[in-house]
């Protein structure tokens, strides 16, 4: 394997639709969102009430909250790392719960070496189960390892629960990658390094301090901070079933209309990313480049059969750094989908959604950012 140290980014259309995927160190990248929701399964089942751990009420909201309250870029030394060389860059995730230092030689016949923490990464008892269980001081931390993993050799990943909080644990992405033109070799200390490290930060960041500096753009924001704006300009014929946040910074709204049979999802999502142009158009999907309060905005509407969505991504602010990957982005979208069907002979065509409704709940999330930066 040639070796080269890349930082991807998101393109295309950012989908709300599904939990993000990270890309995982020397893996293959994760797959681009698509350009809208696809078709759903016939054995759906119907939308019911759930006690949900991510409700808006449930035990994670605090901690989201202070995790939004954090920087994780002031988290994290970086002198101890110059003895892999000096520091290249410093990336920040497009989850913005991510910060990544590239240490090493400019020079491209050096190694580089990531050390990578996100302060949130989903973790539950089942994840536990199939980690490998070690102990640092006196915490319980988790080595994983994934079958995607082309760099296992010379990558190590370590998660953190934090205390009182299922769900959610502190990451750690170790990788070293070889000089560029040659090949992959073992590093076998990789998990000894990354453990060195993580024993120096891990303290100060499960305490989730909030940062030092002013929170910019959508950073440090709420993404359903305006709901109950939002449940007004939906109507009181929707009926609010479930708030789920599905990270510090996406949200979602469950919703049922009985009178029309239909499940009602709205989704509110902040994240970094490089400019958002859309795929190819379809007939079942169609992507426009628009403007909104003079910001550019990519508008996506999906007409699948069992699902019909339009999602609108607004280009808070322009992307600084030299790769251009860092714009801030404020994303709504509306799905709808059938509540319940009666019968196996019943059509499974999803009641229609309206784009101007998803505009007009577009420009409260908008507002909403602008009016606490």
């Amino acid at each position: 394997m040639v070796g080269s140290a890349v930082v991807v980014s998101g393109c295309g259309v950012i989908d709300l639709g599904r939990p993000r995927q990270a890309e995982r160190p020397g893996g293959e990248p994760s797959a681009a969102p698509s350009a809208g929701p696809s078709e759903q399964s016939r054995d759906e089942e119907p939308l019911e009430p759930k006690n949900d751990p991510l409700a808006g009420d449930g035990p994670l909201f605090a901690h989201f909250k202070r995790v939004r309250a954090a920087d994780p870029c002031d988290l994290v030394p970086h002198t101890m790392l110059k003895k892999y060389g000096p520091e290249q860059l410093t990336v920040r995730g497009s989850g913005m719960t991510e910060c990544q230092y590239l240490t090493g030689h400019s020079d491209a016949s050096k190694s580089v070496y990531s050390f990578k923490i996100d302060l949130h990464a989903h973790f539950e008892q089942k994840d536990a189960e199939d980690a490998e269980e070690e102990k640092l001081g006196g915490r319980t931390i988790y080595r994983e390892e994934y079958s995607t993993d082309s760099a296992s050799h010379r990558s190590c990943h370590y998660k953190v629960p934090y205390e009182g909080v299922e769900g959610s644990a502190l990451a750690l992405d170790l990788l070293k990658t070889p000089p560029r033109g040659e090949e992959s070799r073992p590093w076998p200390q990789r998990c000894t390094a990354a453990k060195h490290y993580l024993r120096a930060v891990v303290d100060r960041i499960m305490k989730l301090p909030p940062r030092k500096g002013r929170a910019v753009g959508v950073m440090g924001k709420d993404p359903c901070a305006r709901k109950d704006d939002l449940l007004a300009a939906l109507g009181r014929s929707y009926e609010l079933v479930d708030v789920r946040y599905s990270s510090p910074y996406g949200c979602e709204l469950e919703l049922a209309n009985k009178q029309k049979n239909q499940k009602l999802t709205l989704r509110s999502g902040f994240a970094f990313h490089e400019r958002q142009t859309g795929g190819v158009s379809s007939p079942e999907v169609k992507s426009r480049r628009l403007t909104m309060n003079g910001r550019y905005m990519l508008s996506t509407r999906s007409d699948h059969r069992v699902t019909k969505s339009c999602q609108n991504s607004v280009e808070l602010r322009r992307a600084t750094n030299s790769r251009k990957d860092d714009a801030h982005y404020v994303t709504v979208g509306l799905s709808s989908a059938k509540l319940k069907v009666e019968d196996e002979d019943a059509s499974f065509e999803a009641p229609p959604v309206s784009c101007t409704l998803a505009t007009k709940l577009t420009r409260i999330v908008l507002g909403g950012v602008r009016s606490s930066s």
